[in-house]
């Protein structure tokens, strides 16, 4: 019998959908890209998903069932802003698990077709497919792989030596204004795509748009997900742009998703080609992006593109990454640092630093990271300088300011911009947070105390602020505090997906308590399917007997990105570990692999 709602035409569309969803592509799928596309997420999930990596199976049949027999509904998506500079935000999107696998397998389901009929080899962008560049964070760098986005730097610094004249532009408002009519009727051309499968991927995208104010769907803005499906889709819708410029009078030309870059001889030549680069995306109900639109000479090119600077770099990182010279290296990366900044007399970069001029941003994060990685630091007064000015910067700087020896003083000073309304977005938070719970800090009665004022202030932000504020709250507060926190939010965390998790994730830390009873009546209370799994998960590492590989594995694995080597869902994986009768004979080199559950204070008090 056919779903109620469904046509009676349904049932010869079900074989292809069913091709698509086809369990094996599902698996490949979460394995390779999901999973890998969740962790560049803004917020993590409290246990990593292990509950669901542990039960595969379960979340793939139920995926392919539900939208194989048309009963698939998109979970609602949560919106949260990060900040691009003066107050002007970017709406992004967070979307479930389950959507995220959906919208992976369809836009994977027509990739390599997109891919094989692009117009141009000058078009660089590429799914990253889950693989990590030592030393890349996604902070760095917005989307893609980082090898693509090498062929695109390589590409851009020829042409610059190449041409007289060099056009750098971009789209306006890209994503807000991709129309689904207009990608619907790009990919179909392009890609030898069923009907059925169109049809999912458009219904798919108009449920995760934002539709405020109970607006009607518009067909329009593709929603900003950390995820390379939805760049997949958009790269093509620029393909007509990278035919133009291939069969126009221009000597080069390359494009990295929506930042284009095209070398002429002239200037006449150069107003030509954005004229007609402009025209052409009207057609699309898009535009050049009129304030980053410049015709630039070959020396205007040489500078804006850092090109004396990246080449500098390069040498340097050849001598970092063989670990050659490391003095002489850590010494001459800290002199151009400086000399790049050319300090001003508020401790921020000077009228003339590199850093702040076209491209400078990405030598600012290339320098960093290089320092870092030779055995440097620059000073916690410079990163704190970033953060209070410069939103574009702020993950990158308050990741390296984890590593300060100073984190009392630092936190203060955190503390003081979020009440003094420097952070008017979710990400500053979740980024302040993560400072948080990986830095080393001396208990005192003081940082306890700023800890209590920013899980205060977080959690009456937004959701994302809550969010925050209860992993925050796990790592320095008391359980009765923590137990408030929760009992005080206990509406606003019902019914929503990641809270709940969130919630669910405290388990570990009441196991065997005094107030476990009172956290008990709160789930119960809750009464969430999603608070549920990440308890009951937690529980059985409590009180199994035995460990598979992948625990056993994912226990003992230091991760040396974060200051103390642990990433915080880990600390509560642990804690669970660590409160298992058994855990002398499951996991006897705990506190060997992880020194830092004992020697830092924090860590120490949630009960190892």
């Amino acid at each position: 019998m056919r779903p109620i709602l469904q046509s009676p035409k349904f049932q010869f569309l079900q074989s292809d959908i069913k091709d698509v969803f086809d369990i094996s592509l599902l698996k490949e799928e979460w394995k390779k890209r999901t999973k890998p596309q969740i962790r560049k997420q803004l917020v993590f999930d409290a246990i990593e998903y292990r509950d669901i990596d542990h039960d595969l199976s379960r979340l793939l049949h139920r995926v392919r069932r539900e939208v194989s027999e048309g009963n698939y509904v998109v979970q609602m998506p949560k919106r949260y802003l990060t900040e691009k500079s003066r107050g002007l935000c970017r709406q992004m999107t967070l979307i479930h698990p389950r959507d995220l696998l959906v919208l992976e397998r369809l836009s994977r389901s027509v990739y390599f077709e997109l891919k094989n009929k692009a117009p141009s080899k000058s078009a660089f962008f590429e799914p990253d497919d889950g693989k990590f560049a030592k030393g890349f964070k996604q902070s760095d760098f917005e989307y893609g792989s980082f090898a693509s986005w090498k062929k695109f730097q390589k590409s851009i610094f020829g042409f610059a030596k190449e041409n007289n004249y060099i056009v750098i532009t971009d789209v306006a408002n890209f994503y807000d204004f991709i129309n689904f009519q207009h990608l619907r009727n790009i990919v179909s051309s392009l890609a030898d795509i069923r009907e059925s499968t169109l049809d999912l991927l458009i219904h798919v995208l108009n449920r995760l748009t934002w539709t405020p104010d109970f607006m009607p769907l518009t067909q329009v803005g593709m929603p900003q997900i950390e995820t390379s499906a939805t760049r997949v889709l958009a790269n093509a819708m620029l393909y007509e742009v990278d035919k133009l410029c291939e069969h126009s009078a221009v000597s080069n030309y390359a494009r990295f998703m929506d930042d284009m870059d095209v070398g002429v001889d002239s200037v006449e030549k150069a107003k030509v080609i954005v004229r007609d680069m402009d025209l052409t995306l009207q057609s699309r109900q898009l535009r050049l992006n009129s304030s980053k639109t410049q015709i630039l000479s070959q020396q205007e090119a040489f500078s804006h593109f850092c090109i004396a600077e990246n080449m500098t770099l390069s040498r340097i990182e050849a001598l970092v990454e063989k670990k050659r010279f490391p003095s002489f290296t850590k010494t001459i990366l800290t002199s151009k640092y400086e000399m790049w900044l050319d300090r001003s007399t508020d401790g921020g970069p000077g009228e003339n630093s590199r850093f702040t001029k076209g491209n400078g941003p990405k030598i600012h994060k290339h320098i960093l990271s290089l320092l870092y990685d030779a055995g440097g630091t620059v000073s916690d007064e410079d990163l704190l300088w970033q953060i209070e000015n410069n939103p574009s910067m702020r993950p990158t700087a308050l990741r390296y300011l984890s590593k300060t020896g100073r984190g009392n003083t630092v936190l203060k000073r955190l503390v003081s911009m979020a009440k003094n309304g420097v952070f008017v977005d979710d990400a500053a938070y979740v980024d302040v947070a993560g400072f948080m719970l990986h830095t080393r800090f001396r208990k005192t009665n003081a940082c306890t105390l700023r800890v209590e004022e920013f899980c205060k202030l977080a959690a009456s932000t937004s959701d994302i602020g809550l969010h925050s504020a209860i992993f925050v709250s796990a790592r320095f507060l008391t359980r009765p505090q923590i137990q408030s926190l929760l009992d005080d939010h206990i509406e606003q965390i019902s019914g929503d997906f990641w809270l709940c998790r969130a919630a669910g994730g405290l388990t570990s830390l009441f196991i065997g308590e005094a107030e476990w009873g009172l956290y008990l009546e709160f789930l119960r209370n809750l009464n969430s399917p999603d608070a549920d799994d990440v308890y009951n998960y937690l529980l059985s590492v409590s009180s199994a007997t035995s460990f598979n590989q992948s625990l056993k594995a994912y226990i003992k694995a230091a991760n040396h990105t974060f200051p103390q080597g642990l990433f915080f869902p880990k600390v509560l994986i642990l804690l669970a570990v660590a409160k298992n009768g058994d855990c002398a004979a499951l996991a006897p080199n705990l506190h060997t692999d992880h020194p830092a559950l004992k020697k830092d204070p924090y860590y120490a008090q949630m009960g190892f």
